[in-house]
């Protein structure tokens, strides 16, 4: 009984201690700063924005991430041939077309990791929320990016989550610069979401200059051999990747350059699987 008064206790300091602090310093929204209720990572515009493309998402081939519905603005058909699914196609309807096999866009790739999961569109407003989230000064919103995407893997995978996670890592240099690794903050949220470790596996070997400046072609070469596994991972057999299934996180997922390649690193030591979780799909037309 004496424990349980204790517990009661010490709840109801704490939450006048958390009472206390939204009233000195509001909770704000992530992204713009805004005021927002008690709980909410994003105020009603911001949330609104940034989740504009997740009906279209959850109609993405889950081999390599790219929706089956069409962006706004296009012809009006989708890559299928199909007319435009209208605002009024539920979620669940949505989430019925996807396919395990490859799709149109991917039929003719090869690809080293077995699937990806992708929060939103890398569109608008999303743009900037993942730019923003590469400093240090923005771990908050990368904090709740990484939750959302933690959420949305914990559902696409549910009775098949992946033994362990890690990110794409960049190089020393730009993680001078912004303060830290955003890709990091992202991954130890999802990790946490769906209840698995998030390990620092990888490194890269070099300075790699921006995909975004790149053509295809030279994004493949961009990062051939760029990345390795840190020396205390660096051996044949390793433990903690051997015959597991590895979730890699990064923000963007655009040609799929940057995932084939840490994915062939993974297996080359051993991984058993190996799969993308994104934070933006980059859609361009094919």
């Amino acid at each position: 009984m004496r424990q349980s008064f204790t517990k009661t206790l010490w709840g109801t300091a704490a939450a006048g201690k958390n009472a206390l602090l939204d009233l000195v310093l509001p909770p704000a929204c992530r992204f713009c700063n805004q005021v927002v209720a008690g709980g909410e990572d994003f105020c009603t515009d911001c949330r609104r924005s940034l989740a504009l493309s997740e009906t279209m998402m959850a109609t993405a081939c889950t081999r390599c991430g790219f929706p089956k519905a069409p962006l706004r603005g296009s012809t009006g058909n989708d890559s299928d041939g199909n007319p435009d699914r209208t605002d009024e196609t539920s979620p669940t309807e949505m989430a019925s077309l996807r396919r395990a096999e490859p799709c149109v866009h991917c039929r003719n790739l090869d690809l080293e990791f077995d699937s990806v999961v992708a929060l939103w569109a890398y569109q608008d407003r999303v743009c900037d929320a993942i730019v923003a989230a590469k400093f240090a000064s923005q771990a908050p919103l990368g904090d709740a990016l990484g939750r959302r995407l933690g959420v949305l893997v914990a559902d696409k995978m549910a009775g098949d989550l992946p033994d362990i996670v890690t990110y794409v890592p960049s190089h020393i240099t730009r993680q001078f610069r912004r303060g830290g690794n955003g890709n990091q903050v992202i991954a130890s949220a999802v990790g946490r979401a769906i209840g698995r470790s998030c390990r620092v596996f990888l490194r890269t070997t070099r300075r790699i200059s921006k995909q975004a400046w790149l053509s295809d072609a030279e994004r493949v070469e961009n990062v051939r051999g760029a990345f390795s596994l840190k020396r205390s991972y660096a051996f044949t057999g390793s433990p903690e990747i051997a015959q597991r299934h590895v979730l890699v996180v990064d923000d963007v997922l655009t040609t799929g350059a940057t995932g084939n390649e840490v994915a062939r690193v993974l297996r080359d030591r051993g991984a058993d699987r190996v799969s993308l979780a994104v934070v933006a799909r980059a859609i361009r037309s094919c």
